[in-house]
Formats: structure tokens, sequence, C-alpha cells
């Protein structure tokens, strides 16, 4: 079944302009034809597409499927954008499939890239959800500065992936298996990795320092290694 964005309206689902071309135009859908619209919020609803006009097509009545796609738990992954935006579009792609709940964009001293098209973002992250089948579309906050973001952190467990020489840093993986049911957020830095100054910021608010194994790892790698590590905690 053909997965779409809509704006909820009670039980009828508004598909707008973009979405409204693709199921006419690229997929050759017709009235009637069933399809399931995500809300965003969580749920997925099911009916017969109706096209209102040329530019414009809706869901009426529709079938609410509630929890469509739910993912268990609650992770925030906090990053800094990358210079190359396909490496971040990547990284946002691979998360929200895998699961990820809500993700921040930093502003870190060593950050290569502070402006950002968010609308884009959001799109990358809606087609994921589409093709991941899931009704509820992770939060995106940002970007930040690295300071604020300390402080909104909210997380039960709070960890920061940084490269310090000498510093006692905790592998992620078990140590997120060692606590499952809390909320989790971790920290991924910028390629030139965070400073020492923004790691022991980040400790004295109580972060872990964590590291990701012996190989060195590109953000959009690093991002998707903790995403990976917090889905695969319960062991399935």
């Amino acid at each position: 079944m053909h997965h779409f964005w809509g704006l909820r309206q009670g039980r009828n689902l508004i598909l707008n302009e973009e979405e409204s071309r693709h199921a006419r135009s690229v997929l050759r859908l017709s009235d009637g034809d069933l399809v399931r619209v995500l809300d965003g919020e969580g749920s997925a609803w099911e009916g017969a597409l109706q096209f209102i006009n040329k530019r414009d097509a809706m869901v009426a009545n529709a079938l609410e499927v509630p929890d469509y796609g739910a993912v268990s738990g609650s992770f925030h992954l906090y990053v800094a954008p990358t210079k190359n935006l396909d490496r971040l579009e990547w990284l946002l792609e691979k998360s929200v499939e895998m699961g990820l709940h809500s993700l921040t964009l930093l502003e870190c001293a060593r950050s290569e890239r502070r402006r950002l098209k968010l609308d884009r973002l959001v799109r990358v992250m809606q087609a994921a959800c589409k093709q991941s089948n899931k009704g509820r579309l992770p939060l995106l906050h940002g970007p930040i500065p690295f300071e604020q973001a300390l402080e909104a952190c909210a997380s039960e467990q709070k960890a920061i992936a940084a490269l310090i020489d000498g510093a006692d840093s905790h592998f992620l993986p078990p140590l997120i298996r060692s606590k499952p049911t809390e909320s989790w957020s971790v920290f991924i830095g910028p390629e030139g990795d965070f400073s020492e100054s923004e790691v022991s910021a980040a400790q004295s608010k109580g972060f872990s320092l964590v590291h990701l194994g012996p190989h060195r790892l590109r953000t959009e790698t690093a991002g998707l290694y903790a995403v990976a590590a917090f889905a695969q905690r319960l062991g399935v």
C-alpha cells in the first residue's frame, strides 16, 4: 500500500500539492485506490484516495491505525551538521529508518556549517518515515549553540562521544544496554571533534564520556552508530 503525508482534519487527511502530484503523475493512482496517510503524530490513516482537482487530493473518513510503526524508548541525537549536506541528509534518512525519536543540530567551536534549510531536512525525514512505515515524525531542533544544548538536554542518560587523549571513556553500546529502559541523549561533534573545553563542560553537567570503538568515524557514521546502539539495546 502506498504511503503519503497529510494534514489531518478530523478523520479527513488532506494531501499537499507535492504529494498529490506524486500520487497522480508518478504512481498513476486513481480515485478509489486504497492508500495509507501519515499524520506525523503517530497514526496512519487508511482510506480511498480522492482527487479534488489537478493539484489536491484527500482521503475522507479514514480508518485510524494508531501507534503505527511505533519505536520503543526515547533516543535523542545531538549532532553538529556536516560540511557536506549530503552526508547530513544521509544520517537523517538512516537514523529515522532505524528508530530515531528526536534530533538537535549543534553549533560547536569547530563547526564548519551553521546555516541550513530545515524544510529540506524535514522532507528527508518524512520520506524516511514513509519508506520505513513509521507514523511519528521525529522532532528536529536547532541549530543551537552547544552550551544551550547542554542546558536543554533532559534525558535520564546523557553521553558525549569524543576522542580525548588519556581520558577515561566508556564504550557506548554496553553502556546503553545496561540501562535499556531509560531515555538517552548522545552528543556527536563536528568533523574536527568537540574541543576539550566542550567535553569538560558536558562532564560538569553529568554527561558520560563515551567512545565508539577503535576506529575513527566520520560525523555521520558516528551518529548512525549511536542510533544503532540504542536500537539494539534489547538484543532483538
